[in-house]
């Protein structure tokens, strides 16, 4: 606050400062030991004088959601999201990477839980039954995995999970409708979405055996551009495994902006990026909503604005939803939050807010 810029020039003026001051303070006291009123209990004191009632009930604090980043160096090198969370003051709640069955992190690591954990931070793993080289026949949902081919695999991260004990949140073969890059999705390979939701539960049972019950499920599908949620209703429908298999469902939400061939061909808010998918989803489980992906194109409005009003007035347009991922990274278009100087800034303003300060879990 701005000094004084002189002192008071005589007692008088400071006896009769002090005198409205202690005024103030007696008739704030007054005021604190009159009673609370319940949400719906009638001041009675005003309907006798016509004045405003004194005291109205508070306004419900914004609903608690869990901020995370995918970075590529994560987890080996977490020194990317110092700048985020000197921001934030506190460490992001989620860390987020991607495992390849047959590539990328493929083996079973306990030491890139711990780092994660070290940091203060969940660690959320999309966990991908590919060796990510394309729609390879040898990455089928029969041939990979109801074929019991990768059993002792499967069963190594579950015994690894168990032994860790720490929760962890695991994606598993993620997008698996509408996207022909994935070996795992349905159409591509022969898959059916009965293939998929007897996959679904086959490495659920594997896990079970392991007594893994400290991993947390999401069951993540693909989005649809601008379909209506009728459209994807029956989708969602037919590949969700059921709320006794699922711990969490997901929604990858990008605003493509104009210049791309997927995702819709315009620029789109947060709220409207989200809200047919959102609709589907929450009507068909009852599972709380997590965004694993997240990203806006700096192309056809505001990416700034963007983002404060997803982290802002967005988010309270979807109550299921409880961590929100952002994917930091320039791929397709600049999605990562340096891609300009006040993506970053606003980044930074929304993300201090206290609904984010939830350590490292995901609110309920």
């Amino acid at each position: 606050m701005d000094q004084p810029t002189r002192r008071l020039r005589s007692l008088a003026h400071v006896a009769t400062r002090m005198a409205l001051c202690l005024g103030l303070l007696l008739a704030n006291a007054a005021l604190l030991a009159q009673p609370t009123l319940a949400a719906d209990e009638p001041d009675l004191n005003a309907a006798a004088t016509g004045s405003a009632p004194l005291r109205r009930p508070a306004q419900p604090a914004p609903a608690k959601v869990a901020l995370g980043v995918y970075q590529p160096a994560l987890p080996n090198d977490l020194s990317g999201l110092t700048g985020y969370e000197t921001a934030m003051q506190q460490p992001l709640s989620i860390v987020s990477w991607y495992a390849l069955w047959g590539g990328w992190k493929s083996a079973f690591s306990r030491a890139d839980l711990e780092a994660a954990s070290a940091h203060g931070s969940l660690p959320l793993i999309t966990w991908e039954p590919w060796a990510g080289s394309g729609p390879d026949p040898a990455w089928s949902l029969k041939s990979a995995i109801l074929s019991g081919n990768n059993d002792g695999y499967i069963a190594s991260w579950a015994s690894g999970m168990a032994a860790y004990g720490k929760p962890v949140v695991l994606r598993f073969a993620h997008e698996m409708h509408n996207q022909p890059n994935y070996p795992w999705a349905v159409g591509v390979n022969g898959n059916t979405a009965a293939d998929y939701v007897a996959a679904w539960k086959h490495v659920r049972d594997i896990f079970r055996a392991a007594g893994a019950s400290n991993v947390l499920w999401v069951w993540n599908p693909n989005t649809l551009a601008t379909a209506p949620s009728a459209a994807y209703q029956p989708i969602y429908a037919a590949l969700y495994p059921g709320d006794d298999q699922v711990d969490y469902v997901g929604l990858d939400i990008y605003n493509t902006g104009p210049q791309l061939d997927w995702g819709a061909p315009v620029w789109r808010s947060f709220s409207q990026a989200l809200a047919a998918p959102y609709a589907a989803i929450t009507s068909v489980s009852t599972r709380p909503l997590i965004l694993p992906e997240v990203g806006s194109t700096e192309t056809g409005g505001s990416k700034a604005q963007w983002i404060q009003t997803a982290l802002d007035s967005g988010l309270d347009q979807f109550p299921a939803v409880r961590a929100l991922v952002w994917f930091d990274v320039d791929k397709e278009q600049p999605w990562s939050l340096h891609s300009s100087a006040a993506s970053l800034a606003a980044w930074a303003a929304a993300s201090a807010a206290p609904r984010f300060k939830v350590g490292a879990s995901i609110p309920v």
